[in-house]
């Protein structure tokens, strides 16, 4: 991993204060984060190899974390574009609000069906629903939001989270999730712990979207002796049973 780690950005986060942050990646197979540079962007990407998949994509952010000692952590998969020169300002803003612990580029009003539990568990029934971005194929995924607005759950290729809040949750559910779910399980204690999670349109392109349905994560150290179906299903699962108390939850758009 990179030691070049801290940049500063030189937002307005109430009183003037300047808020610390992180970029942070795990290299697994795309063609990297790539995004316009900000001035006080002086230190880059902290990434972190895992182009063997030693790891789950969650013990590595959770390794991420571990190293990092800033107050927002942005953690962006290795293929995803961002193309607004003003990305990084729109990110932190919604920071400002104290309340608020995750900021995406995506993200949905609502999470899990009204009958979640009233009738017996079906996968479909976790879904998300009313998702909205500005990433450029945005009509294949819901509606167009070139503002910001609040929302129930971000989508994973990009979440930027208050640090120590996540460390007071514990970090990262490694014993529990390994790729799918990171989001909703961020989304479900925001939720539990009344806390806000936001996301801002700003224009991106995720490149890929189907890495999980290709060889190099069918063919995933961290995977042997499991397959791709359970390791879809067994999140969703784990979500369904810890976070009765809060699902299903919505937001006003």
């Amino acid at each position: 991993m990179a030691k070049d780690r801290i940049s500063m950005a030189q937002m307005v986060l109430g009183g003037n204060r300047i808020v610390t942050y992180d970029i942070l990646s795990v290299r697994c197979g795309g063609q990297g984060f790539e995004r316009p540079l900000v001035p006080l962007e002086a230190h880059g990407i902290v990434e972190l190899d895992n182009t063997d998949n030693a790891l789950t994509p969650c013990q590595a952010y959770q390794r991420l974390l571990e190293g990092s000692e800033v107050e927002i952590c942005i953690w962006a998969h290795d293929d995803v574009t961002i193309h607004d020169p003003d990305w990084l300002d729109r990110v932190l803003e919604p920071f400002a609000r104290p309340d608020c612990v995750t900021v995406g580029l995506g993200g949905a009003l609502s999470l899990g069906h009204p009958d979640l539990y009233k009738r017996p568990y079906r996968l479909q029934d976790m879904a998300r629903g009313g998702y909205r971005s500005n990433q450029t194929d945005w009509q294949t995924h819901g509606e167009q939001e070139t503002g910001s607005c609040r929302v129930a759950v971000c989508d994973a290729f990009f979440l930027a989270v208050r640090r120590d809040w996540l460390l007071k949750i514990g970090g990262w559910p490694v014993k529990h999730l390994s790729h799918h779910g990171l989001d909703l399980f961020l989304g479900c204690e925001a939720a539990r712990h009344r806390k806000e999670t936001w996301m801002v349109g700003v224009s991106c392109t995720h490149h890929g979207g189907g890495t999980s349905t290709k060889p190099i994560y069918r063919d995933a150290k961290w995977l042997q002796g499991g397959s791709l179906e359970r390791d879809h299903q067994a999140p969703h699962e784990f979500l369904y049973s810890a976070y009765r108390d809060v699902l299903p939850f919505q937001v006003k758009s």
